[in-house]
């Protein structure tokens, strides 16, 4: 049977939050994008997170290489800031957005600059700063060094290459990530690719200059520990000699075997190569003063995206996201739960579905997901987020109650395969509120031409909607007739009819819950959805 075991760690108040730190720009990671503009122009953006208690950010200027890492830059360009600097809202309302001498949180910034990049084999595309803050699983902070790759030629037998046109994949979540102690934590790397290339995630050792990693530091070792005595029983821990790409950070273990000796096993930190999502749990906070660093680890996840080309499928560029990890205490705070069944709305036809399966819909129609969520502490509420979401056409309405509808409308020339949308259950526990990003995967298949597409259900005209205590639609075609209202699990709550002039009046009962509901005609020919809000 495996048992967790926690590490012994200091219980106190969150003092990593509101230690002073050390005079420095304490940059906590980004990333770097690009987007084709045509004709061989990229626009080139920088998103950078530092720790607003720091100092300013110094100027960073674009390198552009085809060469490889020993070469002099090809074309440099200087990043300009776009619009003001945004704080992090990890914190709850009564210190949301704040940003001193005191308080460790997130400022991010973005930059952009425009090349010109003549078609080669593989461009490399970088900046760098010296300010990494001191963290615990590096041994010595250097520069933060941000890279993508992009390839616009493509080798092609008996020619002198094939010119693409490539922009790179964008990630939805930012990558400085606050994670509490002991707790079981899913951190979305999650990136949506315009281009409908297929994205491969890794773990990687983090960068201070090209090709130059960072050196890992001694993981924390433990010695065999006498559990009892009568009976005999010991314990001998996980033996793990430093940190690494694939276990940047310290985290709890489970126990395996029985008396007299159990052992450690699992390290609680997996990472999907799928998805590039990372679930972990912190085995110790040390409370001690932010500039120390005990608390705080860096990891690198590089994005690869792959391109079918002539048959085969070709690497065509790479973009890396500097992580930053930020280990704190939560007391008795609790994470949001969310429900592992979605409930699926496509035209007139709603279905329920686990929440790791891939949602169909066909380009340029939409599709609305209801995601629940729960909270185990009382009196605590929930809203949901889509955090950077940069999926095209989705959006998110909070309804009450933690409950919110995901609409996804992918556009008619989306290219066919599977997209992903970050959406995060937050409470409002301070100072800091507890989180829980899930994944909502689509399946895109292409548009079907006007002729072939099976006929959809005419619209019911509903007022108001959405609505409180009662609604009133009218039917497309006259006469008596028998609807059906669904609640968004496809369960029936009412059967109503209509009046010889087609008119419908519902007023549901009122334990009757607030949330979305589907009214159906027989035939299925007509429907509405109704969306009912909290009674007051």
């Amino acid at each position: 049977m495996h048992k967790l075991l926690r590490f012994s760690c200091l219980l106190a108040f969150v003092g990593l939050l509101f230690a002073h730190p050390a005079a420095a720009s304490h940059m906590q990671g980004g990333d770097l994008t690009y987007a084709s503009l045509g004709n061989n122009q990229y626009r080139v953006t920088l998103h950078v997170y530092r720790d607003c208690s720091g100092i300013t950010l110094s100027p960073f200027t674009l390198e552009c290489r085809s060469g490889g890492c020993n070469t002099v830059a090809n074309i440099t360009a200087p990043f300009v800031q776009v619009g003001p600097s945004v704080i992090g809202r990890q914190y709850c309302a009564t210190l949301t957005g704040t940003c001193n001498a005191t308080v460790t949180n997130t400022e991010a910034f973005t930059y952009t600059a425009t090349v010109t990049l003549p078609p080669a084999a593989r461009w490399t595309l970088s900046t760098a700063q010296n300010a990494r803050p001191s963290t615990t699983n590096i041994t010595a902070p250097g520069d933060l060094y941000f890279e993508a790759t992009l390839s616009n030629l493509i080798a092609v037998p008996g020619t002198t290459g094939q010119p693409i046109v490539n922009s790179s994949p964008v990630a939805s979540v930012q990558p400085a990530f606050f994670v509490p102690v002991h707790h079981l934590s899913t951190l979305s790397n999650n990136a949506f690719d315009a281009d409908g290339d297929s994205l491969v995630y890794s773990l990687e050792t983090p960068l201070q200059a090209c090709n130059v990693p960072v050196t890992f530091a001694a993981y924390p070792s433990a010695s065999t520990t006498v559990i009892s005595t009568s009976p005999a029983c010991f314990y001998q821990p996980l033996s793990i000699a430093t940190y690494s790409a694939t276990l940047p950070i310290f985290v709890d273990t489970d126990t395996v075997g029985t008396c007299p000796a159990k052992a450690g096993a699992n390290p609680r930190f997996t990472f999907d190569a799928r998805t590039g999502s990372i679930s972990l749990q912190p085995g110790r906070f040390l409370n001690t003063p932010s500039s120390s660093g005990d608390d705080k680890y860096v990891a690198a996840i590089k994005i690869s995206e792959y391109r079918r080309i002539n048959g085969s499928y070709v690497l065509i560029g790479t973009t890396r996201r500097e992580l930053y990890f930020m280990v704190y205490d939560c007391g008795t705070n609790l994470l949001p739960v969310v429900s592992p069944l979605l409930a699926v709305q496509s035209g007139t036809r709603t279905t329920t579905q686990a929440l790791g399966q891939a949602i169909p819909v066909t380009a340029g129609e939409p599709v609305s997901v209801l995601v629940n969520a729960t909270d185990r502490n009382a009196g605590q509420a929930l809203t949901f987020t889509l955090d950077y979401n940069a999926t095209a056409n989705a959006t998110l309405q909070n309804l009450g109650n933690g409950q919110a509808r995901l609409t996804f409308t992918p556009p008619l020339n989306t290219p066919a395969g599977l997209y992903r949308v970050a959406v995060t259950a937050e409470d409002d526990a301070c100072p800091i509120k507890g989180m829980n990003t899930q994944l909502i995967t689509f399946r895109v298949s292409a548009s079907a031409p006007l002729a072939a597409r099976p006929k959809a259900a005419q619209n019911i005209a509903a007022y108001p909607n959405p609505f409180t205590d009662e609604v009133q639609f009218q039917l497309g075609t006259p006469g008596v007739q028998v609807l059906t209202i669904s609640d968004y699990l496809g369960r029936a709550v009412a059967t109503v009819r209509s009046q010889p002039d087609s008119s419908v009046r519902w007023q549901p009962a009122a334990e009757l819950p607030a949330g979305l509901y589907l009214a159906r005609s027989a035939d299925g020919s007509q429907a509405v959805r109704l969306l009912r809000n909290a009674t007051r």
